[in-house]
């Protein structure tokens, strides 16, 4: 007989068992899919159960020098596909635990390798030999043949008692694929759960869920609408009508409607109005109003009788939800700064506007569902990826509070939102938002007006956000999360990879070059920040060294700094909804001087430290400029614009740049005269410009650009 494969090496732990000659992983029997390098990754964890395993030493076996990668992040997405597959968690783990910068350690209890040798039969079948004498087993050859019959009676006779009720597992499954060029930007189930509503760039869709097929839903020209929810007659849908196409959501310029999955024409119910919620009966509707969600109201289903149910100018509100009865509403109230925030599940008894807190957490994301049997859905966010989070169950006693542990139902990469469920509760779908923020360089004709090119030059899938450049204009300054925790990075604009200048348990953010260009200034909070967490301001010099601890305050949320011969920096704090801004010397720390009070805005401070200029919602389009000396202000109007989101001032003084939308709604770069004298520098259908920012000779842009994509899924077994 020849002998063939003659060293299968299994390794079991739990339910799991990984051939590591074969390169498969199975769980009770049933095949993981965990391939390629993610397999070698956890392969050599579990060689080495129990000891760190350095990140340098998995480069080595899995990522040699001659392989061409992006080592930090393949290593990154190896780690999450092993936990995805183990059913592991990051903040809690059960098999694989990381050790901060270090590497990491399988923890779990292994069993001791089992090497089986296998030889081919006289059919030429393969078969498992004896164990070795002197081997822990049962199995004698004699025996073998004996007992075979007996003990498969034997166990099938035994496993309905031993495993009465096997759980099912939670079947999770996409449900729309659309590209990054035409995103679904909303999805709701229908009360029988055999149909999806969904909305996209082209329109209002209706999607027989069991078989795939999918028919427009009619509207008429102009209409652009995301769907909100379904009215329980199974053939209308609740939408939110936007102005224009692409536009952002302010309520300002929303409106809920009535639409017939069969066609007419719409009927209209409310104005500033926005996450729309029918009542089980159908009877009532609740919704948001009010400067991007401050209030909750409730109106009958026809549109009339509104009746303001909650608000609060501190704080916002997300999309409400229905308890099965009827009788209360669930929503998150949030209140944030950059860095920080505290959010809770509030439920309210809307008839009479009596709300109570249900529970807190800072993890909460905006999206409820309130199930048939009173359980409640929300999602988590992922403390350790700003763009992951997972979907969660509690039960809601009579008394209000929390029932039994709350339960995790989803796993997967990116965020989650808008979740709705079919009237039993056995169906429930939701938005998974994959994004990526990168920097791109920007060239500018001399006469500064025009981009005459524009390249990528961070090339990794995480979140990298440009601040400054080094006073030579070489290289460009930015934060980024692909270690796991945003930390301070420099790279040359000619150069693939990035510097990293500091790192820190904490989160560090927003690099910014001191007036003389010898430091570097940066935020730093903790990353469990409360509305309360003092955040701290340190310095380090230009080429990185030892941090420097500048000042502490709460909420630092922005900071910059004036040009020689000026030595003054600024910084804002966050105070409900009004900001504070105070100056500060970097070497004495703040300044006794009163603070500047505004509304919360985005502001630049110009080359010359003389004014600040200010953009933020509550200015409807205007730019305001003030004075950091007499703090007198002067508010001047965009022509054509009333979108306009961050703002830096050109090196030469004599102009802003913005990110805004153009009027036909893609998100725009625009260079905006002191005179509010507006024009595109760079526009864009399929991603989102955040921020520009010029070289100190002006000849480059660093620029912030997003990219979002949303597909619909649905899980059931939950």
């Amino acid at each position: 007989m020849a002998e063939v494969n003659s060293s299968a090496k299994i390794v079991r732990f739990g339910v799991f068992e990984a051939n590591l000659q074969t390169g498969e992983l199975r769980k009770n029997g049933v095949k993981v899919p965990l391939q390629g390098q993610p397999f070698q990754v956890c392969a050599i964890l579990l060689e080495h159960s129990g000891k760190l395993v350095s990140r340098e030493e998995l480069r080595r076996q899995v990522w040699p020098e001659d392989t061409f990668v992006d080592f930090d992040h393949a290593l990154n997405t190896a780690i999450t596909k092993i936990r995805i597959a183990l059913g592991d968690e990051a903040d809690n783990p059960r098999f694989v635990e990381t050790l901060p910068r270090r590497g990491y350690r399988f923890i779990a209890p292994v069993d001791k390798p089992i090497v089986e040798t296998h030889t081919a039969g006289p059919d030429g079948a393969a078969i498992v030999a004896a164990p070795e004498q002197g081997q822990s087993s049962f199995w004698r050859p004699g025996l073998a043949i004996a007992f075979s019959s007996a003990l498969v009676i034997a166990a099938l006779v035994w496993a309905p008692w031993r495993h009465p009720s096997r759980r099912t597992e939670v079947i999770e499954r996409k449900l729309t694929t659309n590209s990054l060029e035409n995103s679904v930007n909303s999805a709701v189930v229908s009360p029988d759960g055999k149909f999806l509503a969904y909305a996209d760039n082209t329109g209002l869709y209706l999607k027989q869920i069991r078989t795939g097929e999918t028919h427009p839903v009619p509207l008429p020209p102009n209409f652009s609408a995301d769907v909100a929810d379904w009215f329980p007659d199974g053939s209308h849908l609740l939408v939110c009508r936007r102005e224009q196409p692409g536009k952002s959501l302010s309520t300002d310029k929303l409106s809920l409607w009535s639409v017939s999955v069969f066609g007419g024409s719409p009927r209209h119910l409310a104005n500033d109005a926005a996450g729309g919620s029918v009542s089980p009966d159908g009877a009532h509707i609740a919704f948001q109003r009010s400067d991007y969600g401050r209030e909750e109201w409730v109106m009958r289903s026809d549109g009339t009788d509104p009746v303001k149910v909650a608000s609060d100018k501190s704080s916002w509100v997300g999309g409400p939800t229905w308890s099965p009865d009827g009788n209360r509403i669930a929503y998150i109230r949030a209140a944030e700064t950059y860095n920080a925030r505290v959010s809770a599940v509030e439920v309210n008894e809307w008839r009479n506007a009596g709300a109570q807190t249900f529970f807190s957490d800072n993890r909460l994301g905006p999206a409820l569902f309130w199930l048939s049997d009173g359980r409640l859905i929300y999602t988590f966010g992922d403390e350790n990826n700003r763009h992951g989070a997972s979907l969660w169950t509690v039960s809601i006693q009579p008394s209000g509070k929390p029932g039994e542990s709350p339960k995790r139902i989803t796993r997967g990469i990116g965020w989650i939102s808008q979740v709705t469920g079919s009237d039993d509760g056995k169906v429930v779908t939701f938005l998974r938002e994959n994004s990526v923020s990168s920097v791109y360089i920007g060239t500018l004709a001399p006469d500064g007006i025009h981009l005459l090119a524009n390249r990528r030059l961070t090339l990794d899938e995480n979140e990298n956000n440009p601040f400054a450049w080094t006073p030579d204009s070489k290289a460009v300054l930015f934060n980024s999360d692909r270690n796991g925790t945003s930390e301070i990075f420099k790279q040359v604009t000619d150069q693939p990879l990035a510097e990293s200048l500091t790192t820190s348990a904490e989160k560090l953010l927003q690099p910014r070059v001191t007036s003389d260009g010898s430091e570097i200034l940066y935020i730093s909070t903790p990353k469990t920040a409360s509305l309360e967490t003092q955040s701290s301001l340190f310095a380090i010099p230009i080429g990185g060294g030892t941090p420097r601890l500048v000042l502490k305050d709460v909420g630092i949320w922005n900071v910059q700094c004036a040009r020689l011969p000026l030595t003054f920096c600024l910084y804002s704090v966050g105070k409900g909804d009004a900001m504070e801004t105070f100056r500060f010397d970097v070497r004495n720390g703040k300044s006794s001087v009163p603070p500047q009070v505004d509304p919360v805005c985005n502001w630049s401070l110009s080359p010359d430290g003389s004014q600040r200029a200010m953009v933020c919602p509550s200015l409807k389009g205007n730019i305001r400029f003030r004075s950091t000396l007499t703090g007198k202000t002067r508010d001047v109007p965009v022509t054509g614009r009333n979108e306009l989101g961050s703002v830096d001032w050109a090196p030469d003084g004599r102009s802003l740049l913005i990110a805004g939308r153009t009027p036909e709604g893609e998100s725009a770069l625009l260079r905006v005269t002191l005179e509010g004298r507006a024009s595109v520098l760079l526009h864009s259908s399929n991603s989102e410009i955040l921020a520009a920012i010029p070289s100190p000779d002006g000849r480059s842009l660093a620029i912030a650009e997003s990219m979002v994509y949303n597909n619909v899924w649905q899980i059931e077994n939950f």
